[in-house]
């Protein structure tokens, strides 16, 4: 009775040996593996710092992507994808060359009132001609309405009387009996060309205020250009 009591005491000793190894080496196996697990993190950690390292040395850039980025991404590809496409339309001018739109693209000017009727610069055979001089202060009415419209439309030339130029120029036309003048030329001219085209240019602007002739006459008369000096 002793001999199984003790015997099983041995055993229930043993068993509690066993159980307590078996602890000790799921124990020591755990420890191994956390251990294990701890060196290789550690292992690739030194690894990724001495690889970046020498891709540093080596000019080589390097691009952190994060899975926001790639989500990201491919959210704006996706709405990117859903955007319709307009297509631009091309606007084309078409320019017609027909002959009914030129027709009614040509500016039609309205006629304009028939020019006063010039005469002829050559004197036709069988005209009588007449002459009429300034001489010695003696002329007829005719005369003095054709003095009084030069004498209107004489004007002193600005430069010339600010420089205090004077003269004296004769001039001779020709008065047709349609009332036209031709033949404007000097006869007679001043040293001074400001005041010989000043008395041709009277002519020209007084010609419209020329009393009528019954017959084409020729005219000499002298403009005289003086300043006052009172």
């Amino acid at each position: 009775m002793k001999t199984l009591v003790f015997q099983q005491k041995i055993n229930n000793l043993f068993n509690k040996t066993n159980a307590h190894n078996s602890n000790e080496h799921i124990s020591n196996y755990a420890g191994f593996i956390i251990s294990l697990a701890l060196h290789l993190a550690l292992f690739f950690s030194l690894y990724g710092v001495f690889y970046n390292m020498d891709l540093r040395q080596n000019g080589e850039s390097i691009t952190t992507l994060s899975l926001a980025t790639f989500m990201d991404t491919s959210n704006e590809d996706s709405v990117s994808e859903t955007k319709p496409i307009v297509k631009k339309q091309k606007h084309r001018e078409i320019t017609k060359h027909d002959g009914k739109l030129a027709k009614q693209e040509e500016i039609i000017t309205p006629p304009q009132n028939p020019p006063k009727a010039q005469p002829s610069e050559n004197l036709e055979e069988g005209d009588v001609i007449q002459t009429l001089t300034f001489n010695d202060g003696s002329e007829d009415e005719l005369f003095s309405k054709l003095k009084r419209a030069i004498d209107r439309k004489s004007k002193y030339p600005p430069m010339a009387r600010k420089q205090g130029l004077e003269g004296r120029v004769v001039v001779e036309f020709v008065i047709h009996k349609n009332g036209g003048v031709s033949h404007i030329q000097l006869v007679e001219s001043c040293p001074h060309k400001s005041l010989n085209l000043a008395a041709l240019n009277a002519i020209k602007q007084a010609q419209n205020d020329f009393p009528i002739f019954t017959q084409t006459t020729k005219i000499r008369l002298p403009i005289v250009y003086e300043l006052d000096r009172g």
